[in-house]
């Protein structure tokens, strides 16, 4: 056995071998450990370790001053290496917070520190999975719908209780800044339909029922479903944007924490909001859509009278209000997905967009499934 008190200095690192023996390597670190004074220290650990082949290798860090994250991988590099070779590897002295830097560093590095990997799973299991996620959802949608109407009606019979300020200022969001899109996307379905039909029934020499088509199409159908996909991508996505936003401040659950409904706090408003607004942007967008119509009826030779004419012994007044009247279903299933998502937020830097993408694509979709279910009442009931 033998003793060595040899030392090496690197700026305001210092290393001392304390005891080398057969086996056995004993050293000591001195000093700040930082990425400008490991350099030497590290080689010189390396080189004694590789001469030496210690099959315990004992490092004494209780005089160390500072350690940064270099010196954090040093240790950590040392210590797999040692025990990946069977070897025993000990350290001394370290302070509990170098300690906590270590172990995550190791913890990171190491393979049980790694992501495992996800069992496969079969086919069966994995739409199993996605019907019951569906089932879960449609289930927390209907809930949520029903608590938002129940509010509502509250609402209606306490009209103190609604913020009135909040409402006129989603109105004035969803709507006055709404309708330039809304009004350009009705002239343009107008122009397009009159276009699309105009060929096969001039084919017929039937060219003046262009305004029957653009009349019955936009009133009945086209108005209300363009207005409520504009909806659910401008408004509805603004709403779940906003209110996630408060979700992962925190601001939700210190309206919890004073007593105040989150639901009758921030959905009534707003559900209010877009139930006054869907009716008046679809009245706006047949407005626009009819007049689309009328300039291409016209570039074919007729007078706006034939067009008005054709129009008026076509549609009536139910054709009208049954257009209006889906306007309604359409706005509570963008409000109300748009607040649930919003409400559903996560944590994560992403969590927002997440919402807002998920309310757009799900409203959208209960958009076209409501729209068939209703068209499909009106064929039945002979509307």
């Amino acid at each position: 056995m033998s003793k060595d008190r040899s030392t090496s200095k690197t700026s305001e690192l210092k290393l001392e071998v304390v005891e080398k023996k057969e086996g056995s390597l004993s050293l000591r670190l001195a000093g700040s450990f930082t990425a400008k004074t490991a350099g030497a220290i590290w080689q010189e650990i390396e080189t004694l370790r590789q001469d030496q082949k210690p099959r315990e290798l004992v490092l004494d860090v209780a005089a160390l001053t500072y350690l940064d994250m270099t010196g954090v991988a040093f240790l950590r590099d040392l210590k797999q290496f040692q025990e990946s070779s069977k070897n025993v590897f000990k350290l001394n002295g370290l302070r509990p917070e170098y300690q906590n830097l270590l172990d995550l560093a190791t913890r990171r590095s190491s393979p049980q520190g790694a992501p495992k990997i996800a069992a496969k799973v079969s086919f069966i299991e994995s739409l199993g999975r996605s019907v019951v996620k569906t089932g879960e959802g449609i289930y927390e949608q209907i809930v949520f719908v029903g608590s938002v109407i129940s509010q509502i009606f509250y609402a209606a019979f306490h009209p103190k209780s609604v913020r009135w300020q909040d409402v006129w200022i989603f109105i004035e969001k969803g709507g006055a800044n709404a309708a330039p899109l809304i009004i350009m996307a009705g002239f343009l379905i107008g122009v397009i339909m009159a276009f699309q039909s105009a060929l096969p029934l001039k084919q017929m020499g039937s060219d003046v029922f262009v305004a029957n088509v653009v009349a019955f199409a936009v009133l009945r159908e086209l108005g209300p479903l363009i207005t409520a996909i504009i909806l659910a991508g401008r408004t509805g996505s603004a709403i779940a944007a906003e209110i996630g936003t408060m979700k992962i401040n925190e601001e939700i659950n210190a309206l919890t924490t004073m007593g105040l409904e989150p639901v009758r706090f921030l959905v009534v408003s707003r559900m209010m909001g877009i139930l006054f607004l869907a009716p008046l942007l679809t009245v706006l967008s047949d407005f626009f859509g009819m007049l689309g119509g009328m300039i291409v009826f016209k570039s074919f030779g007729y007078s706006a009278t034939t067009y008005i004419n054709q129009i008026t012994s076509t549609v009536d007044l139910g054709d009208v209000l049954g257009g209006i009247f889906k306007s309604i279903p359409f706005a509570i299933a963008i409000g109300a997905i748009g607040c649930l998502r919003g409400l559903q937020t996560k944590t994560g830097a992403s969590a927002v967009g997440e919402s807002t993408t998920s309310s757009v694509v799900t409203g959208m979709v209960m958009i076209i499934i409501l729209d068939g279910v209703i068209s499909a009442i009106y064929y039945a009931l002979g509307i």
